[in-house]
C-alpha cells in the first residue's frame, strides 16, 4: 500500500510539472500594455507606447489581438499616425515559441521581401503568463517605419 501511494505521489508530481500548452494560455483577447520599436538594422530601442501614459509616440490604444478562436482571429494593428489595420484570419503556435497569424484578410504587406500573404505575420513568443504576453515581431513592419516591434500585451 505504501508503494502504491508513493508511485501515485510521484505520478502527480511529474504530471504537475508538465509544461503548459502555450496555445491554451494565449486563447483570449489581448490589448497593448507597452510597445518598443527597434530600427531596421539594429540600433537603439525606443519605447513608443505605455498604456495610460501621456505623450506616447504611437497611439496603440486601438491595438487588438483576439486569439479566443483559432479559426476566427481578429487583429487590429496600428501604424504611423495612428492608422488602424483590421485583419481577420486564423492563428497557430509553432513549436511553442512562434505565433503565426495566417490566411489574413485583407492580405497584409510586409517589407524585407517577406511574403506575409503566404507566410503570415509572425511573432516570437518571449514570455506568457495568465496576465501578460510578450511577443517580438520576427521581421520589420512597414507600417511602423520599418522597425522590429516588441509588444507586451495584457488580457482585454
Amino acid at each position: 500500500m505504501k508503494i502504491q501511494g508513493l508511485i501515485f505521489a510521484l505520478l502527480i508530481g511529474v504530471l504537475g510539472c508538465k509544461k503548459k500548452d502555450v496555445s491554451t494560455q494565449m486563447d483570449r483577447a489581448w490589448i497593448m500594455k507597452q510597445a518598443v520599436h527597434i530600427p531596421q538594422g539594429g540600433g537603439g530601442r525606443t519605447k513608443v507606447y505605455e498604456r495610460g501614459q501621456a505623450g506616447n509616440l504611437f497611439n496603440y490604444d486601438g491595438f487588438l489581438l483576439d486569439l479566443s478562436n483559432q479559426n476566427a482571429l481578429q487583429f487590429t494593428d496600428i501604424g504611423q499616425g495612428g492608422d488602424r489595420f483590421d485583419f481577420t484570419g486564423k492563428w497557430r503556435v509553432d513549436q511553442n515559441v512562434r505565433l503565426v497569424l495566417f490566411e489574413l484578410s485583407p492580405e497584409p504587406t510586409c517589407s524585407e521581401g517577406v511574403d506575409c500573404a503566404k507566410e503570415g505575420i509572425q511573432f516570437f513568443i518571449d514570455k506568457i503568463s495568465d496576465t501578460e504576453l510578450k511577443i517580438n515581431r520576427l521581421y520589420v513592419s512597414d507600417k511602423t517605419g520599418n522597425t522590429v516591434n516588441e509588444y507586451t500585451l495584457i488580457p482585454k
